[in-house]
This record gives C-alpha cells, structure tokens and sequence, in this order.
C-alpha cells in the first residue's frame, strides 16, 4: 500500500470552507482535511489485471442506469479479453 498527499477537493487546499450556511466574511475549519488544505490518499500499484476464473463470456455494458443496463453487443471469450481483445458493439 503507498500514499499520496493531494490538495483536498473540498476546500480547494485552504483548509477553509465557505458554503450557503456562511455569512460573508465568515469560513469554517474543513472537516474533510481538518484545516491541513491536503488529504491522504492510500492506493495500491497497478501492476496487471488480475484474474477472474468464474467467467466464460465478456461483453459490454449497456450503462448503469436502472432502465438501461445489462450486457450489450457482440461477445468475446475470457479467453480472448485475457489476451487483450474487447468485445465489438454491435
């Protein structure tokens, strides 16, 4: 596991936040970064895709929406999306 210091979205890397609840002039701590301005971000390198032996057949996603998802288009092997190919749309 490795980390990364980055500007907290937030507050913008002031360590301040201003919303509608503010009267002019006024700012809050961020409660987010607890006034540092930053946030910690802890990630694991990206070395290769890893394996998912469960599958068969690969296909696209139709979006993820309630009304619009599921599988669409043209199907590969596991197989073949192992080795790099993605399934066609149509």
């Amino acid at each position: 596991m490795q980390s990364v210091k980055a500007e907290c979205g937030s507050c913008g890397g002031t360590g301040l936040y201003r919303g509608f609840a503010e009267p002019k002039g006024v700012a809050v701590v961020c409660l987010d970064c607890s006034g540092t301005g930053c946030r910690e971000i802890k990630y694991e390198p990206f070395s290769e895709r890893k394996p998912q032996n469960d599958v068969q057949t690969v296909r696209l996603s139709k979006g993820a929406s309630i009304l619009n998802c599921g599988p669409t288009g043209r199907s590969v092997s596991y197989e073949e999306f192992a080795c790099g190919k993605l399934p066609a749309a149509k």
